[in-house]
């Protein structure tokens, strides 16, 4: 009879997972946290979310899901400490020039590594920070894992300004640089979080695609955020469009979610993306599919432009569903962006 697999002492600082969409905004929201106390620089690293879709798929068992993700989060945030996981590269969100505090992470290459170094984890608990992409529907094994040390903020953004994000991202799909755990259906890859309506996926133009995987997975994040205030769990919710404009009410919620204070780097944060912004999305680039504007140009325009381009390049069906989801998510988090729909002839 085998045995279930188990991680022993595992360590007990706190770990903060930042989710969103694929050009939601986390990258704002991670600066801010990484930025406050006994906070470590961000991570971007798939292997949470592998872990969590191959347990949800059923592909992986429960005892041997959790307990590789309590060894890598803590194998992580120790190799944080003795700086052996720098990313020197200068352009990466995760890399060197866009954490704050970065020096500081170079001084530790020349550390004492050792038992002291968990130990300091615990008694000071230097949270790990980590971003993931749509992890939300599949969260469920990370409270199993981490239980209270978890610490789940939601980013949310407006559906017309992830459009031009997820259909890079999709009609890219097919490239040997794109890691995102993939099923098959009919020959065509299809991403795990289209896995149930996968046929439909596959026969979809590039542009239906986009809409219907927007659509789709912001219904499967409401219910996900539903179920998991229902269960008593913690998470919070930051919409993208309101931590840009008023950056200060959200450093208070982090403030109070978090039980972790601002530093002299979080102004710093606040200068480097553009906070507060009177354009949302006049921000930095931090990937190629990233959606920027010029912050002359006006929110009514860039809506305007994004519609006419979906219902030039979209089907009827897939419009619809999209349009649908904006107004749920207006109905959620108003914004500045939520009266514009009337524009949208």
């Amino acid at each position: 009879m085998s045995s279930d697999l188990k991680h022993f002492n595992s360590f007990t600082n706190d770990i903060i997972v930042v989710d969103g969409f694929w050009g939601g905004g986390k990258s704002v929201v991670t600066s801010i946290v990484g930025s406050m106390t006994g906070v470590e620089k961000k991570k971007v690293e798939h292997i949470y979310e592998y872990v969590c879709i191959a347990n949800s798929a059923g592909k992986m068992s429960d005892d041997a899901a959790i307990a590789f993700l309590k060894i890598y989060a803590d194998l992580s945030q120790y190799n944080n400490r003795i700086g052996r996981e720098v990313n020197l590269r200068w352009s990466d969100d995760s890399g060197f020039r866009n954490n704050p505090g970065s020096i500081s992470y170079l001084k530790r290459l020349f550390l004492k590594d050792g038992d002291s170094i968990p130990e300091m984890i615990n008694s000071k608990n230097l949270a790990l920070l980590i971003a993931s992409h749509e992890l939300l529907s599949v969260s469920k094994l990370l409270f199993d894992a981490y239980a209270s040390r978890l610490k789940l903020i939601e980013v949310v953004r407006h559906p017309i300004h992830l459009f031009n994000n997820v259909r890079d991202y999709t009609s890219t799909f097919e490239r040997s640089r794109e890691f995102t755990l993939s099923f098959e259906k009919n020959g065509v890859k299809i991403p795990w979080f289209a896995s149930t309506w996968a046929e439909e996926f596959a026969e979809s133009s590039i542009a239906d695609r986009a809409l219907l995987s927007i659509a789709r997975m912001q219904k499967v994040m409401i219910e996900s955020i539903d179920q998991i205030k229902k269960s008593g769990k913690s998470i919070l919710v930051l919409s993208f469009e309101n931590t840009v404009r008023d950056p200060k009410d959200a450093l208070l919620k982090l403030e109070t979610f978090l039980d972790r204070a601002p530093t002299k780097l979080t102004k710093r944060v606040f200068k480097q993306q553009s906070l507060p912004r009177a354009q949302i999305s006049a921000g930095k680039a931090t990937s190629s599919f990233s959606f920027n504007s010029s912050s002359s140009t006006s929110e009514s325009e860039i809506y305007e432009k994004i519609a006419s381009e979906i219902s030039s390049t979209g089907s009827a069906s897939a419009v619809n569903e999209f349009r649908s989801a904006i107004a749920t998510y207006n109905s959620h988090w108003l914004s500045p962006l939520s009266d514009l729909e009337s524009t949208w002839i």
